[in-house]
């Protein structure tokens, strides 16, 4: 066998193939409502429902999820909403 039947096939884009242009998307840190800190623990009790609609941004959404979580700052409970659009 031969250096070039054995050689490594090549990484990357394929020649001719065009970047695509991606939608951009505005992602908000959640916030706690008393101390307004972003510090947060990890999220619990994930639930996620199919339901459609337009988000608060005025995009539309295919999913919903409630995230429960706790201010690290003071200790609040709160439960994050977030729309997201699945394609």
């Amino acid at each position: 066998m031969t250096t070039a039947e054995i050689s490594k096939p090549k990484v990357g884009r394929p020649k001719g193939a065009k970047t695509q242009d991606l939608p951009v998307q505005n992602v908000f840190l959640s916030q706690c409502p008393v101390c307004l800190s972003t510090d947060r623990l990890g999220y619990s009790s994930v639930k996620t429902r199919e339901f459609s609609g337009t988000a608060p941004n005025g995009q539309p959404f295919n999913f919903v999820s409630r995230k429960r979580t706790r201010c690290l700052k003071c200790g609040q409970k709160r439960i994050d909403v977030t729309y997201e659009n699945a394609i």
